[in-house]
């Protein structure tokens, strides 16, 4: 397929930030072996792609693979101090550049250029890493071939929907990051300007109730049709919003990457783990990507296609986004079962362990060892639908209000505790569109469904919800043990029982592992009496 250059990088990538939340030995020697089998692969000229030598880099999707694939050595190399890997991106760099920086060739002969003009990303990255001046010149060339393919930075200055923009496909996402890289090499604040516009738009317009991104594959104005949300549109769209996390410190952004991870991505892997989904649908049924698409597959290889090695990507970005490092101190924006180290501005470790059943439940226990007692600032995300969230520090409480940080600077001294306490009520959003008089129910940052596995009436027959009900609803925790009812790895996270009248109840599970038996779910449950949509 057009695209087939992009399948070890794409996996690449994933292991390695798999690699950061991982002791695994086997893992380690695993993606070692597949780095050092991609550099031997590579052509003399610096060529990483399956395509024959007349067709390298001028059609097809190859630039989009070597996107792939350079991003993922420079990676390896930034973990592991693999100068071979270094070599090996530059050398794939610098045939991106002989083919055309100073030549009579631009990108956008190479056709479908939201996919290969996406490279750019992978050039800004190299191009901070070894300060390397054409790397820079290249991009300066696709921003010019920007203006006639998807036209990312005027459109986003000009503040133009991004589903309104001429390339609005997922893939563009990927180009998006050259914005972010062009900001953080120049400082040019209207790349920024203009890329944070367009991650507000697609969050605005395009970003479905589980956290998923895309209609179709693409960008449509409209978060409400019942169209396929890949699962490489999702990755991209989480890719940007760390992004956008790292460019403003707004908790809205972390607040929806924890809307994606626990709710669009984790439902688009089966709790099995042997399969990841093309599409997660809002509602209907799950089907594992080598059934859906399987088209993309090589012989011998039927699980091998874009979705299913891109998908881990979505867990783990987890370790760029659940603890990171602020200018004075540590922010905390994940919160699960964890146990994670990382070095403030100054040099010194702090590890974080948290002691939680989130996000089930909203009380979470936090204990910081730093080295040594250290002053320094700890940032609490207090999440946007967490109100009257109280937290508990080593020797005080307060609160905080919700879509927030909570900042506390004090002299850290090992084995202090900070303890929140996040009121988990049911709420709901109003549909419009496709989903009017519908509407989504959630409890903390877990959207619900209805799965027919779990109730005693069809998909036909369910009841029609008002607020009353919710307000009455019972929750309870199914035994995961492999010998309990519906129990093992395939048992729901939690089960809400809704009294729905005439002495009938609707149940619901979480969105993440309805469907899993192969059963219909639905996430837009009809209701009455509800407040209007927001505005379109």
């Amino acid at each position: 397929v057009p695209w087939a250059g992009e399948f070890v990088g794409k996996y690449l990538i994933s292991a390695v930030q798999a690699l950061r939340m991982s002791d695994d030995p086997e893992l380690e020697k695993t993606v070692r072996a597949v780095i050092e089998g991609l550099i031997a692969s590579q052509a003399e000229d610096g060529y990483l792609g399956p395509f024959p030598r007349d067709e390298r880099l001028l059609k097809h999707w190859d630039l989009w693979g070597h996107y792939h694939c350079m991003l993922a050595l420079l990676m390896w190399h930034e973990r592991a101090g693999d100068a071979n890997a270094l070599a090996a991106c530059r050398k794939a760099a610098d045939l991106v550049c002989a083919t055309y920086l100073d030549t009579d060739r631009r990108m956008l002969q190479a056709g479908s250029t939201e996919m290969n003009l996406a490279v750019i990303h992978a050039l800004g990255r190299l191009h901070r890493k070894t300060g390397e001046d054409r790397y820079l010149r290249m991009m300066r060339e696709i921003e010019k071939d920007w203006e006639h393919a998807g036209d990312f930075f005027r459109t986003g200055l000009a503040r133009i929907e991004f589903y309104r923009t001429p390339k609005p496909r997922w893939e563009s996402l990927h180009d998006l990051q050259g914005l972010v890289e062009l900001y953080r090499i120049t400082g040019d604040g209207r790349y920024r300007t203009a890329f944070l516009h367009h991650w507000q738009s697609m969050r605005r317009w395009d970003r479905r109730n589980s956290g998923g991104f895309s209609s179709g594959e693409r960008a449509t104005g409209t978060p409400y049709q019942p169209t396929a949300i890949e699962t490489c549109c999702t990755i991209a769209w989480m890719a940007i919003t760390v992004d956008a996390l790292r460019l403003t410190g707004d908790p809205l952004a972390a607040d929806e990457l924890e809307l994606s991870t626990y709710n669009g991505m984790l439902g688009a892997q089966h709790p099995s783990g042997n399969w990841w989904t093309y599409n997660t649908p809002m509602d209907g049924v799950r089907e594992a990507s080598d059934h859906t698409i399987v088209f993309q597959a090589r012989a011998g290889t039927p699980e091998l296609n874009c979705c299913s090695v891109n998908g881990p990507r979505g867990l783990g970005m987890l370790s760029e986004w659940a603890l990171m490092r602020s200018r004075d101190g540590l922010v905390i924006n994940y919160y699960g079962p964890m146990k994670a180290t990382m070095k403030l501005a100054d040099g010194k470790a702090v590890t974080v362990e948290q002691q939680t059943q989130y996000p089930v439940d909203g009380d979470v226990v936090i204990r910081l060892h730093p080295e040594k007692p250290a002053e320094f600032t700890l940032k609490l995300r207090i999440p946007g639908w967490a109100a009257n969230t109280k937290i508990r520090l080593p020797d005080s409480a307060t609160t905080a209000p919700a879509g927030s940080y909570l900042d506390v600077r004090r002299t850290w001294k090992p084995g202090d505790e900070v303890a929140l306490n996040m009121p988990m009520r049911l709420r709901y959003e109003s549909g419009d569109g496709e989903q009017l008089g519908r509407v989504s129910v959630y409890r903390g940052p877990l959207l619900l469904a209805y799965d027919v596995a779990h109730n005693d009436f069809d998909e036909q027959e369910m009841p029609v919800l008002d607020p009353e009900m919710l307000a009455r609803a019972k929750v309870s925790f199914p035994d995961p043990a492999p010998e309990a009812e519906r129990g093992g790895r395939f048992a729901p996270w939690l089960l809400v029982d809704v009294p729905a009248g005439e002495q009938r109840t609707l149940r619901l599970c979480d969105f993440a592992t309805a469907g899993s038996p192969g059963s219909r779910y639905v996430s837009w449950l009809p209701a009455e009496r509800v407040v209007p949509p927001p505005p379109v």
